[in-house]
């Protein structure tokens, strides 16, 4: 199954994948690619929660590379979406390295409806990737559903 969104050229894509969503993303450079990666998973999950979900959440995160670090940043975009409600419509990046990220993560659009039905379970390791292109880097990541 491959779900594109509706909206025209996105710095995100969905790819065809047995069981799970496979997902590419695109950035110029590394914090870009982090926040379209974030973009991208808000984009799947449901939205429409109370109001008084958060507007703004910081979140300071390290792991030993930077493909852990891209899967702990959507493990935390997932957690917050899970136990708050939280819908992530993008991010301040006050600290950035390959093994560190400090941001302010900023809610999407208040009240709007997602027809998603999917239940993202987890952010895996299995096919994950970053690479530098001549175009920016790009990272494949898949979600358990």
């Amino acid at each position: 199954m491959t779900m594109n969104p509706p909206n025209g050229e996105t710095p995100w894509r969905f790819l065809d994948h047995t069981a799970d969503i496979r997902m590419e993303v695109r950035g110029s450079t590394l914090e870009e690619l982090f926040v379209n990666a974030g973009r991208g998973l808000g984009s799947l999950l449901p939205w429409g929660f109370p109001d008084d979900s958060p507007q703004s959440l910081a979140v300071d995160l390290e792991a030993g590379d930077r493909e852990e670090l891209l899967v702990a940043w959507l493990r935390e975009i997932l957690y917050q979406h899970e136990t708050t409600g939280f819908s992530f419509g993008g991010a301040r990046i006050r600290e950035f390295s390959d093994t560190r990220i400090a941001a302010d993560l900023h809610s999407g659009v208040p009240g709007r409806e997602s027809e998603s039905e999917l239940e993202i379970k987890a952010v895996t390791y299995h096919g994950l990737s970053i690479e530098e292109t001549d175009q920016g880097l790009v990272a494949r990541i898949v979600f358990d559903i």
